[in-house]
């Protein structure tokens, strides 16, 4: 049952695509449906378990990394220029490192949960990967909210919840 839940998820997820008879998602699909029932039937699907937490942040890390490649434009530089207009050199500059930031935050999650795993200590991997990172997330994002309205006084800033807003938009407008 496990194994159908999981191939439901994916299903589901896949869904739009595979109506649109997209190849490479119908490749995608039957590859990732596979490599569940290949693990199902080696009694392996404990490993699914240690995947989310090494996936997530990596899936993050190279999507605000390869925004800081040449000719590209950070990825927060961009949410905010396109959020609230053309930003100060100085804004520019900050929104780069934050940019940097992120990326050495989700370097360190998707390492930290690879050597935790191999670490074999279930309990502290799970305190780590379900607890700590969650709130060391929360506390970057937040702080460096208020830090930001801190560090550019002059700067218009938006509310914490407008602040929110523009940032889920940002996704949804790409």
């Amino acid at each position: 049952m496990q194994l159908v839940a999981v191939a439901l998820f994916w299903t589901g997820i896949f869904m739009p695509a595979l109506l649109n008879r997209n190849f490479r998602a119908w490749l995608a699909y039957v590859s990732l449906v596979s490599s569940i029932l290949l693990l199902g039937y080696f009694n392996l699907t404990l490993f699914l378990l240690y995947l989310p937490p090494v996936l997530i942040p990596l899936t993050l890390l190279i999507y605000f990394g390869k925004t800081l490649l040449p000719n590209q434009e950070p990825l927060i530089t961009d949410i905010g220029e396109r959020a609230r207009g053309p930003l100060s050199p100085a804004m520019r500059h900050y929104t780069r490192r934050l940019t940097q930031l992120w990326c050495v935050i989700f370097a360190i999650m998707t390492v930290e949960a690879i050597f935790l795993t191999f670490l074999g200590k279930k309990e502290l991997w799970s305190l780590f990967t379900n607890v700590f990172n969650y709130i060391a997330v929360g506390i970057l994002f937040t702080g460096e909210f208020w830090w930001r309205k801190h560090r550019f006084p002059e700067h218009n800033h938006p509310s914490f919840f407008d602040y929110l807003q523009i940032i889920a938009g940002s996704f949804t407008r790409k």
